[in-house]
């Protein structure tokens, strides 16, 4: 057979290749990593893969030659020169990220594995399916479904599992996954005392919008009293916007600019019950503005820190939103505009980066209508929101 060399910019991108050209059962003879030099004009390392049309008749895929040659390592010429020459900084350099992409070689192939497994089934293909398109991340997917898969043939022995036992198990993997917290009392008893929450997040996030939902459940339908603060000095038309909504339910509302200008604004709220704070909408990436906001915040009253994350965020943008606006330390995720997208369940992948409970989700924009207390069943929802994936998961 034919050896074909395959290049990229890492060892994934390269064996994509190999798959894209030979196909899943090519096999992998060798994988190599060249050095900025003579050999390699491109100004960055690259990585290679001499790969090959299996022989007739061997079924064997690309992702099990993978593993082979990623246990074998390096090849062993290249083994033999490094240990003549001894173990010079670069010699060491050079092995450590060949074993770097070995690693990332290996860790393709079991996630290819996993995923022909689940392929292999027909009824959990079709459930894996539907998690990709509801938003799941792929990683988690492929997590759910194999312990789901797991978790049924451990009850059934060596019986076969209903098709759908296995969508109804998928479901309360994830569920089982989801925390959720009630910080303002909504579906049973409020807190005591004065409660001073501050509601953080990136621009268009939906922070105003939710506050004002959030305000009118407590005063209008709770009977609660609620004030309103607003610390954007940055958009007139958000401090508008909430002294619109404010006037409107005839609750309190009091600009603030500054940390001194909080504490005053706190103190003309004194006798509300539930105070909530909007805060200027910013780029996660715009370090100078979080830590000011940060100063504001730290106004020596004891408040709380809720962050605000659209649903039609991207996944790895919405990890990065989580991270930078860690420095805050909020205490609980709200996830909005829900009905804007049909992949709301990325919300697994975020709350799974955070750390953090779901407190509160939006799905439009009737105030107070459209705000939901998480709890796990309306979670569910987010998977389900979808009607053509509910025939797939609930059948």
């Amino acid at each position: 057979m034919a050896v074909k060399t395959f290049t990229a910019g890492s060892m994934q991108a390269a064996v994509a290749k190999v798959k894209e050209s030979i196909g899943d059962d090519a096999i992998i003879l060798s994988t190599r990593r060249i050095p900025v030099g003579v050999n390699n004009p491109y100004g960055r390392d690259i990585f290679e893969v001499d790969a090959e049309k299996p022989p007739a008749g061997n079924t064997d895929s690309l992702f099990s030659e993978a593993v082979a040659v990623a246990k074998g390592g390096v090849d062993s010429r290249s083994a033999r020169d490094i240990t003549e020459e001894g173990p010079s900084p670069e010699g060491w350099a050079a092995v450590q990220s060949e074993l770097a992409a070995l690693k990332e070689l290996m860790l393709l192939s079991q996630q290819a594995e996993e995923e022909r497994q689940i392929l292999r089934n027909p009824e959990t293909q079709s459930i894996f399916t539907t998690l990709l398109r509801a938003g799941v991340s792929d990683s988690r997917a492929r997590q759910v479904v194999a312990r789901a898969e797991e978790r049924l043939a451990s009850r059934a022995g060596d019986g076969e599992v209903p098709a759908d036992s296995i969508g109804r198990e998928v479901l309360s993997q994830l569920v089982g996954q989801v925390k959720v917290a009630d910080p303002f009392g909504l579906s049973g008893r409020a807190q005591e005392g004065r409660q001073v929450a501050t509601f953080v997040g990136p621009t268009g996030s939906g922070k105003t919008t939710t506050i004002a939902k959030l305000a009118a459940e407590l005063f209008l339908k709770q009977g609660r009293k609620v004030g309103l603060i607003s610390v954007d000095s940055y958009r007139i038309g958000a401090i508008d916007q909430l002294k619109t909504y404010a006037s409107i339910m005839g609750i309190p509302f009091v600009p603030a600019f500054s940390r001194e200008d909080l504490v005053s604004a706190l103190s003309k709220l004194e006798r509300c019950e539930v105070i909530l704070v909007d805060t200027a909408g910013q780029s996660h990436l715009d370090t100078a503005r979080m830590e000011e906001l940060k100063t504001i915040l730290g106004s020596g009253v004891p408040l709380s820190v809720h962050l605000v994350v659209s649903a039609v965020t991207g996944r790895l943008d919405a990890r990065e939103v989580v991270q930078r606006f860690s420095v805050l330390r909020p205490e609980t995720l709200v996830f909005t505009k829900v009905d804007e997208t049909r992949r709301a369940a990325s919300i697994f992948d975020t709350m799974a980066e955070a750390r953090l409970p779901l407190s509160l989700i939006t799905n439009g924009q009737r105030v107070p209508e459209d705000l939901v207390v998480a709890d796990r069943k309306s979670v569910l929802g987010l998977v389900l929101s979808n009607p053509s994936q509910e025939t797939d998961m609930e059948q």
